[in-house]
């Protein structure tokens, strides 16, 4: 073979392998995407399997996450969340009701208290409720955890069904027994379009407290 043969020999044998190489990395990235979409999926389904759960069982405490206030009044959303949780309370659930949420950027009422004096006017009484403050549900919870809760101590979470597998999650990763129960008179309908929008918007939100833990 001669030195001319020799080196086109070669340069043809680094192209195969670079062939090679190249859709070996193609295969590797394809299997790579597909298994990202398939795990995104796999808990958008969790999600939903959460949300259609109802685990009120007898506890120490009912812990509302906060929503929209409307000038001193309660959001549809919210509204909703607190009927939810004066079911809890009055059937007995629990002794307690803890009321989460700050004041939003160019609010004048906080969510918390906005929540607690719609509950005084349906006859909970102000001796059976806390509020707290947070702009998010992280917030909420620690601050909740901080100062009216104790470590191991059961709480009934009342959010809106998409919200539930991400506030367990937190709740547990603040040493309490937490147990869902979502409501079902939210305007934020099952097996809806609205719904689909907002646990597509709770994976990359559970996904961010998951890595970043916020």
């Amino acid at each position: 073979m001669t030195t001319r043969s020799l080196a086109r020999r070669q340069k043809t044998d680094r192209y195969a392998t670079l062939k090679r190489a190249i859709r070996i990395m193609i295969i590797m990235a394809f299997t790579l995407v597909l298994l990202g979409m398939l795990s995104l999926v796999i808990l958008a389904l969790t999600i939903l399997h959460q949300a259609r759960k109802d685990e009120a069982t007898p506890s120490d405490a009912i812990v509302v996450l906060g929503a929209a206030q409307w000038n001193g009044s309660p959001s549809t959303i919210l509204k909703a969340r607190l009927d939810h949780a004066f079911d809890l309370y009055a059937s007995g659930y629990a002794p307690m009701i803890v009321l989460t949420g700050g004041i939003g950027p160019g609010d004048t009422y906080s969510e918390s208290e906005v929540s607690k004096t719609y509950l005084q006017k349906r006859g909970v009484p102000a001796s059976a409720m806390r509020t707290v403050g947070g702009l998010t549900s992280w917030q909420s919870l620690q601050e909740a955890r901080t100062s009216d809760l104790r470590d191991g101590e059961h709480v009934i979470l009342v959010s809106d069904p998409f919200h539930m597998f991400r506030v367990k999650h937190m709740s547990e990763d603040l040493g309490l027994v937490a147990y869902t129960s979502p409501t079902k008179t939210s305007p934020i309908r099952p097996n809806t379009p609205t719904e689909y929008r907002y646990v597509a918007r709770e994976v990359g939100a559970y996904l961010a407290y998951l890595f970043l833990k916020r």
